[in-house]
């Protein structure tokens, strides 16, 4: 099925748009963005529903986004799954919407799966199967093939009767305020910028790591981060989380060394001397806390007990467990009782967090 729709590819025509929509009256809108090879996203393409029908907003020939960020922020922005989305926007043109109202979050709390992807909801809200053929496929080229347009307007076309149905289904189960807090949750983690000298801490095999080699983990991970940043590449084009590890945990590195630690030639030759003076620099400083270890038999079987209370709970609300609560907020309430992870507050609160605390 052919669907209409309006393209537009300059900052004027998206200029017009503001001056004519109203500020009060939601857009439903979806984007598609590109990252494989690059730090930040890359936004492609922008798919906005709207009253006046379907809309499809190409960034690329744009060098002034003022429009375009005009256009999003000061509206309430209807998405299914939009956490990539909002970082897409605030790399560029550089903001976070006011609001938004997630209809991933609200079939979540509708029951349906916490990872139910937009075509699966429209099949179970709508009834109607639709084609996945270009999830895939390059949305930086131009032009755009019929399959790839048609594909990303279906990506709205339905967003507005999807987010009546659902809803409507938390008004009338009382979970509106749940919705709001969720996507409320959503806005200010996206605000939250990542420290620096915690980026070691997401390095896979981190926990393994002595006091020393910590400490330069902390240093190379940061380092590697705003290299990163700075060429517009993704971390592992720079060094590999495993290569990292092994020259965090070297005593003495040496350029000359690097080669038979088995590090990237390329890696040697274009930032070999930065990262040792990285390494150089930081021992004087002081050397972090480990990460959590492996839980002891005791608090793997509490984690057991609470994960089967929130699978009780999760029955009588006729919702999946995982939008209750996550696995790592139950290791660290199983870790520390006296503190209750941020998500776990809220509506979640009396719901699950007092009752598991009950049982800690």
């Amino acid at each position: 099925m052919t669907m209409n729709y309006q393209w537009l590819d300059t900052a004027e025509q998206v200029a017009e748009l503001d001056r004519r929509w109203s500020h009060d009256a939601p857009l439903f809108l979806d984007t598609e963005f590109m990252r494989e090879r690059t730090y930040w996203p890359a936004l492609a393409l922008v798919q906005i529903n709207q009253d006046e029908g379907n809309w499809l907003i190409d960034p690329k020939p744009m060098s002034d986004g003022e429009p375009l960020k005009r256009l999003l922020s000061q509206r309430t922005l209807v998405m299914h799954g939009c956490s990539e989305d909002i970082e897409t926007f605030k790399a560029w043109p550089g903001f976070i919407p006011a609001k938004i109202e997630d209809t991933q979050i609200a079939g979540a709390l509708c029951g349906y799966d916490l990872q139910c992807g937009y075509q699966k909801i429209v099949e179970l809200t709508q009834n109607v199967a639709l084609p996945k053929g270009a999830t895939r496929t390059d949305w930086l080229q131009r032009p755009l093939t019929a399959e790839q347009l048609e594909y990303a307007v279906q990506d709205v076309h339905y967003l507005p009767e999807v987010h009546r149905q659902l809803k409507a289904k938390l008004a009338e189960r009382g979970r509106l305020a749940w919705w709001e807090e969720e996507c409320a949750r959503m806005l200010q983690d996206a605000a939250v910028e990542a420290k620096l000298d915690r980026l070691w801490a997401q390095v896979k095999g981190a926990g393994s790591l002595d006091g020393g080699a910590r400490r330069n983990l902390r240093a190379l991970a940061a380092w590697r981060d705003g290299k990163a940043r700075d060429l517009n590449l993704p971390r592992s084009f720079i060094i590999k989380d495993v290569e990292l590890l092994v020259l965090a945990q070297e005593a003495s590195p040496t350029r000359s060394k690097l080669t038979d630690l088995g590090l990237h030639p390329s890696f040697i030759r274009k930032h070999a001397e930065e990262a040792l003076a990285q390494i150089e620099a930081a021992q004087n400083d002081d050397i972090p806390d480990a990460l959590p270890g492996m839980p002891d038999p005791a608090q793997r079987d509490m984690h057991k007990r609470l994960r089967k209370r929130v699978g009780e709970i999760a029955e009588s609300l006729d919702v999946t467990p995982e939008i209750l609560a996550r696995r790592r907020w139950l290791e660290a309430l199983t870790r520390n009782p006296e503190e209750i992870p941020d998500a776990m507050t809220g509506w979640r609160l009396k719901l699950v967090a007092e009752p598991l605390l009950e049982m800690l």
